[in-house]
């Protein structure tokens, strides 16, 4: 897929059940950062897809968010879940100086 990119979606959904649907829906689309927060590899035709299949999943007070994602930005997305801190992370976060 020479014309598919890395894809950040992005989804507020305001009722339990419809916001099942979405997340269920979009691990068949990619990979899972967030409860509410995925990445995906998709050709412009599969986000016109995805976007036409969760208007049909959400109602009008939901919201979606698609932001098209660089190859700089792909490898600067970090997460960590908080069952995932490392051991020799210190209790306290480092200090910045100002210079």
């Amino acid at each position: 897929m020479p014309d598919a990119k890395w894809w950040l979606v992005c989804y507020d959904v305001r009722d339990d059940k419809r916001l099942r649907k979405c997340a269920q829906h979009m691990e068949g689309y990619g990979n899972r950062l967030q409860y509410s927060v995925f990445r995906c590899w998709l050709t412009p035709l599969q986000v016109e897809r995805l976007r036409w299949e969760l208007t049909k999943k959400l109602a009008v007070e939901d919201e979606v968010l698609f932001i098209p994602l660089c190859d700089r930005c792909v490898s600067g997305v970090a997460g960590i879940f908080a069952r995932d801190r490392p051991t020799e992370w210190a209790e306290q976060p480092p200090r910045h100086t100002v210079v």
